[in-house]
């Protein structure tokens, strides 16, 4: 728990109240939908109900005085530890946010998102181990996918299949996946339908597992048949801006820099007004969190940082494809964590 003193020392709290489930599961690695931590110099406390009370205490006794209370509790307790100025988080909603105000009343709130964000941006050797687990899992996933590809098979029923895949090698969904065939693949993030597969077409899968808390995330996009001489080329491009992007990036670099790295290689073949969204997001207990490869991110990258490198181009109403790999960023350079075949499949 050092780093909540770093917390407390960068801003001046007393103490710091955590309620969101992503920061409340990172600091105490116990997932609850009904729990707040508050970290104060001399102990940290994790509150919770009757329902996870005794499983809670088994788990993190050893680090945290688990109570079962609520907000009130809580408000009771920096009553009488003193507490002046209380760290909190901006990602609440807006009531909640006035509750806390008004239950508060005469503690100072200090923002703490920032420092949570960059807290969580380098990852340990144990959050490492949990991510490359989590992404061996959705590696094994794509390879198994393969065979079951077949003209008229639809959508729904590869996503399906996908995540029973993932389920049944003891690790949970990172999010919802993305199967999209053809035109479809043409929006970034499409809603699977029943849409049938048909020879000549891309696949475009993007899907993670969790794995104890823990996302991983990658796309693949696939052939039924030979596509035609254009959407071989898309590929292509699309394949050596991911490859320049991981080659490149590095502890150092500018955010916005490796971005414009694979943007600049699409522009030579004009694909690049069809890329529309940022090379990547980084990975974590959520599935984007931040720092990001964006044009607008100007965030310097760490060694621990884990940051997906997915160029894409997007044909609206044609065709679309997006190549998706997980990077570890060092010292010296990127390590790429995904391990599936991203030179183009023909099934």
């Amino acid at each position: 728990m050092n780093d909540t003193m770093e917390i407390r020392k960068n801003f001046g709290c007393d103490a710091v109240l955590a309620t969101t489930s992503s920061n409340t599961f990172y600091l105490g690695g116990y997932e609850s939908t009904n729990c707040q931590i508050l970290l104060t110099d001399d102990k940290n406390y994790f509150f919770t109900d009757m329902r996870y009370f005794e499983e809670a205490e088994s788990c993190i006794g050893d680090r945290f005085e688990v109570i079962s209370g609520g907000i009130e509790d809580i408000r009771q307790l920096c009553e009488k530890l003193g507490v002046k100025t209380l760290g909190v988080e901006q990602n609440v909603s807006y009531s909640e946010y006035v509750s806390l105000e008004k239950l508060f009343s005469g503690i100072k709130f200090v923002a703490v998102d920032d420092v949570f964000k960059k807290m969580r941006a380098v990852k340990s050797d144990r959050e490492l181990d949990l991510m490359i687990k989590a992404q061996s899992v959705t590696d094994a996933a794509f390879t198994e996918i393969l065979p079951f590809i077949k003209e008229g098979v639809s959508e729904i029923e590869v996503a399906a299949r996908l995540e029973y895949i993932i389920l049944k090698n003891g690790c949970e969904l990172a999010f919802d996946s993305i199967v999209a065939f053809g035109e479809n693949g043409s929006k970034p993030h499409a809603h699977r339908s029943e849409r049938k597969l048909r020879r000549g077409e891309f696949v475009t899968m993007d899907f993670g597992a969790k794995n104890k808390g823990y996302c991983s995330d990658m796309t693949r996009t696939v052939a039924l048949g030979a596509v035609d001489e254009r959407k071989a080329r898309a590929y292509n491009a699309v394949l050596e801006a991911n490859k320049l992007a991981a080659k490149t990036a590095k502890a150092g670099d500018k955010c916005s820099d490796v971005d414009a790295v694979a943007r600049n290689y699409l522009a030579k073949y004009g694909l690049d007004k069809y890329f529309t969204h940022s090379l990547g997001h980084s990975v974590g207990v959520d599935i984007h969190e931040m720092p990001a490869f964006s044009p607008k991110c100007d965030e310097i990258l760490k060694p621990g940082m884990i940051i997906t490198d997915e160029p894409g181009v997007y044909l609206a109403g044609d065709f679309g494809l997006r190549i998706e790999d997980m990077l570890l960023i060092t010292e010296n350079g990127a390590r790429v964590l995904t391990n599936s075949d991203k030179n183009l499949i023909v099934l």
